[in-house]
């Protein structure tokens, strides 16, 4: 059964965004991105043609009173409707109360993580406040970025059907659902690999990366940014025009399309299929990016003395046996050029306790680590201390240039960073690079970076 929603009243905020009805006033940013070639295709509408177009469609959001409009920073970006659905498709359903969500977002901030943020908010709301019983959504076939977004939100696929668009076009639609008995609380959660047992690292990477939204990592959030903006400051005081570098463990992208976007050669490798398949679709024809699938412990396709400048922001966060982060390090130095330099990250043993704390409050008494020596289990990531870094590094023969607290206590206080207007972030960035390589301040910053070179 279609429950009535009436979103008259409410006013949803995330990290970054804020969901709340449609005013009169919108009107010049809803034609703006709703004019745009390309958006309301993904959703079955042509792009509006003039803004009359626009004013006649956010008079009925205003009036139905079941879309939300998707602010940013005082812009609104997009919209989140909760639809009725066809109760003759769903027949199995007709005792339960539920709704159909449908989504847009300005082709600006694709690739930004912000859709996922915000059906994660509506969905705790239509089960926590409207106490529905199931929640719809469906992509077209072809649309893979919206199929990201309802994987990545818990959502299940059910079945195929045929769609009819507003274009007189029949589309292929892929449907799925979520059952409020399925939905977990964010104060009920559990570590989100708990149960799992791997065979080796390389099933433990996949495995971890379908699970773990490793696309907006870095950029959902003012705070999460803070270790790209840090690690960037720091790649850039090596690099001059017309260096080649290479990207071991490039994640979904974030580093390589910044440089290569910034017009140097950029080679990349990445392990996971979540990963690779992220980054392939945020690639255009103007990306300088020799992209394969290939293990840090393996560069073989490259030739000695090769980069410029070799990042291993992967690789160190998933292997667990010295040797093989051994081995992972010798082949970055034969890649690297001699004068080269090379980028290392670990996760932080340390401050990981407190930031688990923020979020399971049992974590201190109950978390996974040893509560004597406080050295937290591997898994499903490996965490190093300070002094484990520096000994492993120095085994491997590198001449370290710089220790950074590369995200610092921004984790930690995530909240406060997340709430400041944009003059105070700018400040608090500044403040963080004052002090991210003071040795006080290594230890409590959940991201260590390491840049060195190979010993003569």
């Amino acid at each position: 059964m279609n429950k009535t929603i009436d979103i008259t009243n409410t006013v949803l905020t995330t990290d970054r965004l804020t969901l709340r009805p449609w005013r009169e006033s919108d009107l010049d940013d809803f034609y703006e991105y709703a004019s745009v070639d390309g958006v309301g295709q993904m959703a079955g509408w042509n792009p509006h043609r003039n803004k009359e177009e626009s004013k006649r469609i956010l008079t009925s959001f205003i009036e139905h009173k079941k879309t939300f409009a998707l602010e940013l920073d005082g812009k609104v970006i997009g919209s989140l409707g909760i639809e009725k659905y066809r109760e003759e498709n769903y027949p199995e359903l007709d005792t339960l109360q539920g709704r159909e969500i449908g989504y847009v977002l300005s082709k600006t901030y694709w690739g930004q993580g912000l859709m996922p943020e915000a059906v994660k908010a509506v969905i705790e709301w239509l089960f926590t406040k409207e106490k529905l019983d199931f929640i719809l959504v469906g992509h077209f076939d072809h649309n893979k970025q919206s199929k990201r977004v309802i994987e990545k939100c818990g959502f299940r696929y059910i079945k195929t059907t045929e769609f009819e668009t507003r274009f007189n076009t029949v589309e292929t639609s892929m449907e799925y659902i979520l059952y409020a008995e399925e939905y977990i609380p964010p104060e009920e959660r559990k570590h989100f690999m708990q149960g799992y047992t791997p065979e080796n690292d390389t099933e433990l990477v996949q495995e971890i990366y379908r699970r773990f939204d490793e696309d907006s990592r870095l950029n959902h959030s003012k705070a999460a940014r803070v270790e790209f903006l840090t690690t960037v400051r720091y790649i850039e005081k090596y690099l001059t025009p017309g260096m080649k570098i290479l990207d071991v463990g490039a994640g979904a992208g974030e580093y390589s399309l910044y440089f290569a976007r910034k017009g140097y050669a950029v080679s990349a490798l990445e392990l996971s299929d979540v990963n690779v398949e992220a980054f392939r679709e945020k690639l255009t024809a103007d990306d300088p990016i020799d992209l394969v699938q290939g293990n840090a412990l393996d560069l073989s396709r490259y030739e000695d003395d090769s980069f410029d400048i070799v990042l291993l922001f992967g690789p160190l966060y998933h292997l667990h046996s010295e040797d093989d982060k051994l081995r992972c390090i010798e082949e970055a130095k034969r890649v690297c050029k001699k004068d080269g330099r090379i980028f290392f990250a670990f996760i932080s043993n340390d401050i990981v306790i407190l930031t688990m704390q923020q979020a399971h409050p049992e974590y201190l008494l109950e978390g996974a680590y040893d509560k004597e020596t406080f050295r937290l289990d591997d898994f499903p990531f490996v965490f190093h201390t300070l002094e484990h870094c520096r000994d492993l590094l120095k085994k491997a023969g590198i001449q370290v240039d710089h220790e950074i607290a590369s995200d610092g206590v921004s984790e930690l206080l995530q909240e406060l960073v997340n709430s400041m207007d944009d003059r105070s972030y700018e400040q608090y960035l500044r403040y963080h690079f004052y002090i991210c390589e003071k040795p006080e301040c290594l230890g409590m910053s959940n991201h260590l970076l390491f840049v060195g070179h190979a010993e003569d």
